[in-house]
């Protein structure tokens, strides 16, 4: 069987599948590659230097940010100490100033606006921008890594490492989290019902990827520190940022298209049915 004869097969069988068809579609139509590196890309050059400020200028409330990466990336105890190696809190902290934090802060929106067009293409909604979209934007910034840090220590307290009720406890943290930031981006023009499969794929991958992250990343890490230095670091963590990426933008694909499903839509219908009628 040559290729030109395997591509007719499989494009034979996507046919007769209708979600494989749309998922087809639709990963062209929102152009899957780039909307994962714009936000891998974003998060590297707004949201890393954010931590790492604020770190600076607030230990009390941000703890060791770079511990914090390290744990939902996986990278391990060499980034911690590359970075640490490089990193000067006290000199951010002299040479940044009030115009520095703010402005840093203010640049992390980036983020934000990637991941809101994202989910304005994936869900077709005219993008809202301006002071309004970065107003928003920013706060929900402010608001997941709060959320985020939450839900860590909440985990934390109550479980404890490997223990199964942990990774259940982060899933729902991660699942409640992603939920609430898809509508809080699209500006409540989708119903929550409709958000809810998206976030609960979201969820649950990142929180498996981030464990999978923790046996893989640290050798892959390390091997790099001893070849690049700091360049190294970058180069894992920006990996790791684009498998993110990919899980932000695949969970919010497949979340639509299960909604919207014939099939899948006939079955919610009934079970709403069933809930709500009067008894």
């Amino acid at each position: 069987m040559n290729v030109a004869d395997l591509r007719d097969r499989v494009d034979a069988f996507i046919a007769h599948v209708p979600l494989l068809r749309k998922l087809a579609t639709e990963t062209i139509r929102i152009e899957f590659i780039d909307r994962c590196m714009l936000i891998a890309a974003q998060a590297l050059l707004a949201m890393v230097p954010m931590l790492v400020v604020l770190a600076a200028f607030l230990p009390h409330l941000t703890g060791n940010a770079l511990e914090q990466v390290s744990q939902v990336t996986g990278v391990g105890d060499e980034a911690v100490r590359q970075v640490s190696g490089e990193v000067d809190l006290d000199q951010v902290r002299s040479e940044t100033g009030a115009l520095g934090l703010a402005i840093t802060i203010v640049s992390a929106t980036s983020f934000g606006r990637a991941v809101q067009r994202m989910l304005e293409r994936v869900w077709e909604q005219e993008h809202v921008g301006g002071l309004r979209g970065a107003r928003r934007c920013l706060l929900w910034v402010v608001a997941w890594l709060a959320c985020l840090g939450v839900v860590n220590t909440v985990v934390s307290l109550l479980t404890d490492p490997g223990d199964l009720l942990r990774t259940l406890l982060q899933i729902l943290g991660a699942c409640l989290v992603w939920w609430g930031s898809s509508w809080v981006l699209l500006f409540g023009r989708t119903r929550g019902w409709l958000l809810l499969p998206g976030a609960v794929l979201t969820g649950v991958v990142q929180v498996l990827y981030s464990r999978g992250s923790a046996w893989l990343m640290p050798a892959y890490v390390e091997s790099n520190a001893e070849q690049f230095g700091m360049l190294g670091v970058i180069l894992a963590l920006s990996t790791w940022l684009i498998g993110f990426g990919g899980i932000v933008v695949g969970g919010a694909l497949l979340g639509r298209l299960l909604v919207e499903d014939p099939v899948i839509a006939w079955f919610v219908q009934r079970v709403r049915t069933f809930l709500t009628r009067e008894r």
